[in-house]
């Protein structure tokens, strides 16, 4: 670990929470101070710890690429081919440096920081789990709290293994990241990714059947379903193609597509029907200039500060029918560049950030079906669900085609949420950008430049990893 995974990282959550959200929303204690020691004396305490992880999630910090899960999400994307970053702020070259020029290598201030970040929510995690049994109370309050903190951990892990390593159908044997089920424990060396997906798996099967009957008050925290989609997206990765389209169907169930007009409403409102997992922004605990609102360049903030910088390529555009929901591009002549109306804040300034939806979990079906031959017809059915819900042509293809449209279908509904990067890597495209694209490049599959490698920091800190452990910056693994 770069960092020991201690109460210090626990105490920086718990800080945040009680200092920067209001106790209404997260129904934190009123003190502001808060001891390890008394953490775990009653659910209250516990409570309070994962209540301060899930802030966590939002953290942010004056620098907009490097302020958490909504910083990972705009980067990631931006790093693929569809999105285009145009220098409008000075401030925002940081994004060049790191995502658009894809740059991963162990020095950057990148690498360090999603390895630190993920890390620090599975070591919260950890502690949680190493104490909430220790708690005298009430048994199923226990059970679902304790299943959270697993899918946590899982969630985290899953995203450490996609950064770090090659993925895993081709990986399996690789070293992946160091892997810690205990607080305060440092220095283990890199596992194997089949091992840490092993742990992904079991920690979301464990927590499955343990958040059965928790019925949450908030979308940002992690119920039943929510744990099934992310072991759905989990099971997608190592193409079990049969459990992930099972566990993606249960996952959506009673989140219906949301329709081409709330589509085309703009990606601000937890209260849609179709998140199944988001973060709430209110006038007190706001996200900074860090949600994707405040990073397209479409001038829906008004007056309100803007980097106004985020733009879409044009090849990306043209995939579009006229008649499609999604068709919300237009043209800014001062940049000669498209841009999208699809992210945009609401009225007060603080739009909500998505993190799941059923739409997500429906295209997971689709293509896990499709990819397992012989059921290309509920495949189709899948995808017509969702066209006819956004006014798209109806794709009519077979086999190996209607894998690659139900892909290019991903990019058209998800643009922006945090996938294409990862989209890449699984299916093994590599990166190859065209049309009107500034930073034009071209990667092959498998290329290491698409893996970050383990930060500098990591190797000072922990003697059971060598520079011999490191991944390549270059070549093709």
């Amino acid at each position: 670990m770069v960092k020991k995974q201690n109460t210090l990282y626990i105490l920086m959550a718990v800080a945040m929470l009680i200092t920067s959200c209001s106790k209404e929303f997260l129904e934190t204690n009123p003190t502001t101070q808060v001891s390890d020691q008394n953490l775990f004396k009653s659910l209250d305490g516990a409570q309070t710890l994962l209540n301060g992880t899930y802030r966590y999630l939002t953290s942010k910090s004056t620098v907009v690429e490097t302020s958490g899960i909504i910083s990972w999400q705009n980067g990631l994307d931006a790093a693929a081919k569809d999105i285009i970053v145009f220098e409008a702020q000075g401030y925002m070259q940081a994004y060049y440096n790191h995502f658009i020029l894809a740059s991963t290598r162990a020095d950057g201030t990148l690498s360090f920081n999603m390895w630190q970040y993920f890390f620090t929510l599975s070591g919260n995690a950890n502690e949680i789990l190493a104490n909430i049994d220790k708690i005298d109370g009430d048994a199923t309050g226990k059970t679902q709290i304790k299943s959270q903190a697993l899918a946590i951990r899982a969630w985290s892990y899953f995203y450490l293994a996609r950064l770090f390593s090659q993925t895993y159908a081709i990986a399996k044997d690789l070293p992946c990241v160091p892997y810690y089920d205990k607080p305060g424990t440092i220095g283990k060396p890199r596992e194997k990714v089949s091992v840490i997906y092993q742990h992904i798996v079991d920690d979301l099967k464990a927590a499955i059947p343990g958040l059965a009957g928790f019925s949450r008050k908030y979308k940002n925290q992690i119920n039943q379903q929510v744990a099934q989609g992310i072991l759905a997206e989990v099971y997608l990765t190592m193409e079990d193609w049969a459990n992930a389209a099972a566990t993606a169907r249960l996952a959506r169930t009673g989140f219906p597509i949301m329709t081409g007009d709330q589509y085309k409403a703009g990606f601000n409102d937890w209260g849609n029907a179709e998140w199944m997992w988001g973060q709430h922004q209110t006038i007190d605990a706001t996200f900074g200039n860090v949600p994707s609102f405040t990073l397209w360049a479409n001038k829906s903030r008004g007056l309100r500060w803007s980097y106004d910088t985020y733009c879409v390529n044009d090849q990306f555009k043209n995939l579009f029918s006229a008649t499609d929901a999604r068709n919300q591009f237009w043209k800014r002549t001062d940049y000669n560049l498209w841009t999208s109306d699809k992210f945009r804040d609401n009225a007060t300034g603080t739009g909500d950030v998505l993190m799941m939806r059923a739409s997500e979990m429906l295209l997971i079906e689709a293509e896990a079906l499709a990819r397992q031959g012989g059921q290309d017809a509920a495949a189709q059915a899948l995808l017509w669900e969702l066209q006819d819900k956004r006014g798209a042509t109806r794709i009519t293809s077979t086999g190996a085609a209607l894998v690659s449209d139900i892909l290019v279908e991903r990019r058209k509904e998800l643009y922006g949420e945090g996938f294409a990067w990862f989209d890449l890597i699984r299916t093994g495209q590599g990166l190859v950008r065209t049309g009107d694209h500034p930073r034009i490049i071209n990667l092959p599959a498998r290329s290491w430049r698409l893996i970050f490698q383990l930060p500098t920091a990591e190797f000072t800190t922990n003697t059971s990893i060598t520079s011999a452990d490191q991944n390549p910056y270059d070549g093709v693994y």
